[in-house]
């Protein structure tokens, strides 16, 4: 099918490539997106593999960033970031995911590296009853200084967690409860001070599972937060895809002097297939959400009935930011439309 494209008019400046990065265009804007397939390194989760998928670090260089991934529905957990091209496969099965070359939903041009995000389902906790052992010595000669009465001191829960190679959190809660007995007694008519001295060792443990890539990996729903190594004049963000209105855009970005604005530009729901722009200036760090997971999880304000809207993200710099209007009017550059395939509600 024919592709429409935008022209956007950015002035010409000159870009340096560090590490990842690549150049979109020297006189226009260098693209923040690593060029290669692999998952993007956060800095709360650890990555699948090294290998395959390859682990991305995007902290260093001029333009290095970290990302956090951020909750942002009870029903799931942290989603994963991923580098992908449409027309490669990627068989991750032993982690949950296929890439496929003809995704469900979501299919950028060829060729292109795009942020893809991977929603799973909320992790499982399992606390298992207390269980207690009492170890009793009778009759202990008492120190100096011991009074009758009886006294329990209860010590602080110690706790011991362990992770397993599936990425199962096992955490083992240790407490220790010792109480004692000081009584007098006559030992070959002598009178003494003996204590009876009860030990009661209680262990409780709790198991989190985590949770599982959806769709095989092809829900591409995520909320994310991305941190500058330094701030930028401007920045790009562009969103394939996005056919659910108000769910997918920019929530905050906070600007190279530490003042936060919570902005809400989320973005109206296109056609199939379209591409999104938008513009911030002055950015250290920005906090975005991509996709929506359906009306199955409870969104009944999506068109979709069985998958969700899934979206992905590029990000780019833009060179000489001046003419911009800044961030009360945050720019829509440009609007891309294929044509693909996609359940949706009758």
């Amino acid at each position: 099918m024919p592709k429409l494209k935008v022209i956007s008019k950015l002035i010409a400046a000159s870009t340096i490539s560090i590490g990842f990065l690549s150049i979109a265009s020297t006189a226009h804007a260098v693209n923040l997106v690593p060029q290669q397939e692999g998952e993007i390194k956060l800095t709360n989760l650890t990555c699948l593999s090294n290998t395959s998928p390859k682990c991305i670090d995007t902290s260093s260089g001029q333009y290095g960033y970290t990302v956090t991934s951020l909750n942002y529905d009870p029903q799931f957990s942290a989603s994963r970031l991923f580098v992908d091209t449409k027309n490669t496969v990627n068989n991750y099965s032993q982690f949950g995911i296929q890439f496929v070359a003809q995704d469900a939903g979501t299919n950028p041009a060829l060729e292109e590296f795009w942020l893809r995000p991977v929603a799973y389902t909320a992790a499982v906790e399992k606390k298992d009853s207390p269980k207690s052992n009492t170890v009793t010595q009778k009759n202990v000669d008492a120190p100096a200084g011991a009074k009758i009465g009886t006294v329990t001191v209860t010590s602080p829960t110690q706790t011991q967690t362990t992770t397993t190679a599936d990425g199962k959190k096992i955490i083992t809660a240790i407490t220790v409860q010792t109480t004692t007995v000081t009584k007098q007694t006559k030992v070959n008519g002598v009178t003494k001070l003996v204590q009876d001295i009860s030990t009661k060792t209680t262990t409780q443990t709790t198991t989190t599972t985590p949770g599982k890539p959806v769709e095989n990996g092809q829900l591409e729903v995520g909320k994310f937060q991305f941190d500058f190594k330094n701030p930028l004049e401007a920045l790009k963000l562009s969103f394939f895809d996005v056919e659910d209105s108000k769910h997918t855009g920019i929530f905050s970005y906070t600007n190279s002097e530490g003042k936060t604005f919570s902005i809400q530009e989320l973005l109206a729901g296109k056609e199939d297939g379209n591409l999104q722009s938008l513009i911030i200036k002055d950015v250290q760090s920005f906090v975005v959400q991509l996709g929506n997971p359906g009306q199955k999880y409870g969104y009944n304000d999506s068109q979709f009935a069985k998958t969700g809207d899934g979206v992905d993200l590029q990000l780019e710099t833009v060179p000489e930011p001046g003419d911009m209007a800044g961030l009360g009017a945050l720019a829509m550059l440009g609007i891309i439309s294929r044509r693909q395939r996609k359940n949706k509600t009758a």
